[in-house]
Formats: C-alpha cells, sequence, structure tokens
C-alpha cells in the first residue's frame, strides 16, 4: 500500500491505473508455447511478446469490467427499467445492449464446491452466480430484484447455537443423575 498508494488512489477514483499495477506484479517469464533454446535473441523476443499479449488481454478484461460496472451502477438504482432507457444510459445501442445485459449474467456465473457428506470431502461443484444484484428481462424491461443477503455464516453459527443447546441439556442430565 505504501508503495503503490499513488495507483490504488486512481484506480479509487476512477482512472486507470490497472495496467502499471499488473506491469509490476505480474509474472514476466510465462510463455504458453516451449522456447527455442537454439535462438537467445529470438527467445527473448518471443517471451517479450508474450508479456505484451498478456498485459493486452489484461486490459481488454478490464475495459469490459469498467461498462459491467456501470451497468451495475444503473441497475441498483432502479427496480425495473425500459432496456432502451437503460441502452441510453450506458450510451449503447439497444440491440447490443440486450446482449450486454446476458454477457453480464453469463460473466457472473462461478462454480462452486458442495461439501460432502464428510467433513473436508467434497460432492462436486455446482454453478452459481457471483452478482450481488439480480435481474431478469421481461419483454423490454429489465427488473432488478432486491440485492442479495449475504449468509454465509448464518447456517454455520446456527449449528453450533443447536449443538451448544444439546452440550448444555446433557450436562444438566448429568449434574442432576449425581
Amino acid at each position: 500500500r505504501e508503495k503503490h498508494g499513488s495507483q490504488l488512489a486512481k484506480i479509487e477514483a476512477g482512472e486507470e491505473g490497472y495496467e502499471d499495477l499488473f506491469m509490476f506484479a505480474c509474472p514476466k517469464f510465462v510463455s504458453p508455447a516451449v522456447p527455442d533454446y537454439g535462438g537467445v535473441t529470438k527467445s527473448h523476443a518471443a517471451n517479450h511478446d508474450v508479456y505484451r499479449l498478456q498485459v493486452r488481454q489484461f486490459m481488454l478484461e478490464m475495459n469490459q469490467h469498467a461498462t459491467l460496472r456501470k451497468l451495475r451502477s444503473y441497475m441498483k438504482l432502479y427496480s425495473s427499467i425500459g432496456v432502451e432507457k437503460l441502452a441510453a444510459f450506458n450510451d449503447v445501442p439497444k440491440e447490443e445492449f440486450v446482449d450486454m445485459l446476458l454477457c453480464y449474467k453469463h460473466r457472473m456465473r462461478q462454480l462452486e464446491v458442495v461439501p460432502g457428506e464428510s467433513e473436508g470431502e467434497a460432492a462436486g461443484e455446482e454453478a452459481k452466480d457471483a452478482l450481488d444484484i439480480h435481474f431478469f428481462l421481461d419483454a423490454d424491461v429489465v427488473h432488478v430484484d432486491e440485492a442479495a443477503k449475504q449468509r454465509r455464516f448464518e447456517k454455520f453459527f446456527l449449528t453450533q447455537i443447536s449443538l451448544s443447546g444439546e452440550i448444555s441439556r446433557e450436562a444438566e442430565l448429568i449434574k442432576a443423575t449425581i
């Protein structure tokens, strides 16, 4: 944070600062192809090309996410809004905007591990939404549901409370028999 505070401040303000941080932190030696060990100069240039490709791909991804962040911010303001109006806010034609909505929905899917019966065992993977906002299209209207509430630890705490209740009941039975 001390070293790259100004770049992080630029990112938080909405300016571009991702490229500099990525160029500093990304591996500069990873190549998807086997290097040509015969030609040292060619190999060095090829590795530099891989590095530039890696940076370019990252920046393409970040530019796509910037438009998705803008879309998300507008969708949080409305419970339902016309596709044309939302497309106009994002400066995109209506036909392209529907594709953009579907892309947003698709990009925010992720695989989550489903826990197995025994502790530490996985039963498999399940595709779930990573969106904090849920929406669906009905004709030419985008309906936005309430933002998803995080309930990650709720089940854990409820089971622990019920277990402690059972333990206290068993302790009372032990006191009663002594």
